[in-house]
């Protein structure tokens, strides 16, 4: 049995095992998303195995009940893949508190009790014995259940991530987009070949490119204020400098000072302090970029100058109620102008903006 186990899920075992390489090696990963990730991967390491299970108990004479047993696991592991994937993307906060993990999982639990009970009340599945003893499966009045429950949480999965994506390029979303089309396909495809009670395969290779694909957007993100890095920010003037029509440079006033007076922990503080009020107030079509220790830049598209006029006046005004200051510099570029000039026309009013700002303290003292 051990034999045939392994031949039959050799390329599953091959994708988990590659997965959980990534997973030790990742630096762009968090330990919460590490949780998260070994934990689906545990659920599609135990499915495997209670499917190859069920295949086994099969062939033995008079294991109804072990059988029924088994199926009900099978019926209550797939949706639970799908939820242990939900906080790795969540935008939600509320879905992360008790309250919102019981309004989650409530109809998961409805459902399971409703599957284990069947080998006696026949509502979702019930099982026959034939004459030589081999147990035979039959679909009950809620035989559509286990199918319903499974594509409830996957339509609200794929709804999470596309919201969680709602910030990234359209190209991120299209690959996302790939992967479930995909997978839907996958599955579609196995029902019309007979074999509609073993997703595991399609679970591991879905799995693995959402991790690959959500690896590669972490690898965009500074890992301190949560802002897209350099790595994203020269990205972007390579692949889409002809989209962006306002460029906004933004330097921090006084970090050095901070972390020398405070300590680099009372900097830290700082920065991420004025990157949330970039991120929530910088307006949209608009993408912020953290490019070194206390700079930043901004780009948009599809924008007007009274539209940049405003999204600065509201970083700025946000920004007093802190007891952080920044410097704002902006200009205007068209299709065919140079980034780097566009880029230092920007720092230049930027810089002007300091040199201001300075002179109005040194006078106020």
């Amino acid at each position: 049995m051990f034999q045939k186990l392994l031949y039959e899920n050799y390329l599953l075992l091959f994708e988990i095992i590659g997965l959980l390489i990534i997973l030790f090696i990742s630096a762009h990963v968090t330990p919460r998303i590490k949780k998260y990730t070994r934990i689906a991967i545990a659920l599609l390491i135990l499915s495997c195995l209670v499917h190859n299970i069920e295949l086994w108990v099969q062939e033995i004479p008079y294991a109804t009940f072990w059988r029924a047993f088994l199926t009900s696991c099978k019926y209550v592991l797939y949706p639970l893949m799908v939820t242990s994937l939900i906080p790795i993307m969540c935008p939600f906060k509320s879905l992360n508190s008790t309250k919102g993990k019981i309004i989650l999982f409530a109809p998961l639990v409805i459902c399971s009790i409703l599957y284990f009970t069947s080998y006696s009340t026949h509502l979702v599945f019930y099982i026959d014995v034939m004459d030589d003893g081999i147990t035979v499966f039959n679909g009950g009045p809620l035989r559509y259940l286990p199918y319903v429950c499974f594509v409830g949480y996957f339509i609200f999965y794929v709804i999470q991530i596309l919201i969680y994506l709602r910030n990234y390029s359209l190209k991120n979303r299209l690959i996302f987009i790939y992967i479930v089309i995909g997978s839907f396909l996958a599955v579609l495809v196995y029902r019309i070949c007979g074999n509609n009670d073993n997703f595991n395969g399609i679970f591991t290779a879905s799995l693995l490119l959402f991790f690959l694909l959500y690896y590669i957007l972490r690898s965009s993100i500074d890992p301190l204020t949560g802002l897209l890095n350099r790595q994203a920010y020269y990205q972007e003037m390579q692949q889409h400098a002809h989209h962006i029509n306002y460029i906004v440079s933004i330097d921090m006033n006084n970090l050095k000072y901070i972390n020398d007076t405070y300590g680099h922990e009372k900097g830290d503080v700082a920065l991420k302090t004025i990157s949330k009020i970039f991120s929530t107030y910088a307006g949209q079509h608009s993408q912020v970029f953290r490019i070194g220790g206390d700079e930043f830049i901004i780009f948009y598209t599809k924008v007007t100058e009274e539209e940049i006029l405003k999204n600065i006046e509201n970083m700025t005004n946000k920004l007093k109620e802190t007891e952080y200051s920044c410097a704002f510099g902006y200009t205007k570029k068209g299709p065919l102008d140079d980034f780097q000039a566009s880029i230092r026309e920007a720092d230049y009013y930027m810089y002007k903006n300091k040199a201001r700002m300075k002179s109005k303290e040194k006078s106020n003292e």
